[in-house]
């Protein structure tokens, strides 16, 4: 299933438990077809990173791509119906080219397997114009407690 052509979101983002404000950075989730989910970062010379990120050579930082990648699995998960706290357990990435200030948005594709309450997945991160990053990742969903 793709999200038509006005970007909206398949999933309510602000009802899931994605971080807010500055931490989020997934805007939408723009496909969601069983295993697999698209999710956008909406970036361009306006974004608040790029003033604070090497200012004279402003690039995405890759804690960031990281962390959408971990927020597009979150999502998945959501849509999935785990509920609880989500935890990026395990990551590796291979960067394969910077995100620069002309980059309007990163384009965050992943392949979900769960088994339990963790969830393996295959994410590539891209721009428009190319891949950026390939990343591995493990995102637990811990039941919540009440305390």
């Amino acid at each position: 299933m793709a999200a038509p052509a006005g970007q909206s979101s398949l999933i309510d983002i602000d009802a899931t438990y994605l971080p807010i404000r500055l931490m989020r950075q997934i805007a939408r989730v723009t496909a969601l077809d069983g295993a697999t989910i698209t999710g956008e970062v909406d970036l361009g010379s306006a974004h608040w990173v790029y003033a604070q990120h090497f200012p004279g050579d402003p690039i995405f930082p890759g804690a960031l791509i990281i962390e959408a990648a971990g927020q597009v699995v979150a999502l998945w998960a959501w849509s999935d119906g785990q509920r609880g706290r989500p935890r990026l357990v395990k990551t590796t990435a291979e960067f394969r080219a910077p995100v620069e200030i002309e980059d309007p948005v990163l384009l965050v594709d992943a392949v979900v397997r769960r088994k339990r309450h963790l969830n393996f997945a295959d994410v590539t991160v891209r721009t428009p114009r190319q891949v950026v990053a390939n990343i591995t990742l493990v995102l637990a969903v811990v039941p919540a407690t009440d305390a």
